[in-house]
């Protein structure tokens, strides 16, 4: 009995996995804002595209763990754009992407992180940097996690409530 339950469970389980399969390959998955993952992607692109795969959702995690904080804007592309947030937002004259293959693999890991498909590797952290640059703000912060050549922090509170006040 145990033995036909067991093969029943597995029957079951790929029929149900199938079926998840065969929506999103039919293109019936989640409805997702084509520009706010055009942003998400960009942000990944060319804050992480060098990085490996974690390194890449860490910094998109960063971006949805602001969206869903109330110190910054409630959508991606305002977090991504806030003024001085993202180096290559004013750095970058033609923010067109010129490796479509690092692209493409952005879109999928800023679809997979928008509708939750992945666990947050930074541990909810809001900040981040490169490892090669020490910013002043990072005194305020508790560091979360260290990916590649990021270094992800969680945020105490300090450092925002400050710059909302020098506004």
């Amino acid at each position: 009995m145990k033995k036909i339950i067991f093969i029943l469970s597995g029957v079951i389980n790929a029929m149900v996995l199938g079926a998840i399969l065969a929506t999103v390959l039919n293109g019936y998955g989640p409805e997702l804002d084509v520009k706010q993952v055009e942003c998400m992607a960009k942000n990944i692109y060319y804050e992480a595209r060098s990085e490996p795969i974690e390194g890449q959702i860490a910094v998109a995690q960063v971006t949805m763990n602001r969206v869903k904080h109330g110190n910054w804007p409630n959508n991606i592309c305002d977090v991504v754009y806030e003024k001085k947030q993202f180096s290559w937002t004013w750095l970058e004259k033609d923010q067109t992407p010129n490796d479509p293959v690092a692209f493409k693999r952005a879109v999928v890991v800023a679809r997979d992180v928008m509708i939750g498909n992945v666990v947050d590797p930074t541990h909810g952290a809001t900040f981040y940097h490169a490892a090669y640059v020490n910013p002043d703000w990072n005194q305020y912060m508790e560091v979360s996690k260290v990916i590649g050549l990021h270094i992800f922090y969680a945020w105490g509170g300090k450092w925002v409530k400050k710059q909302k006040q020098e506004k």
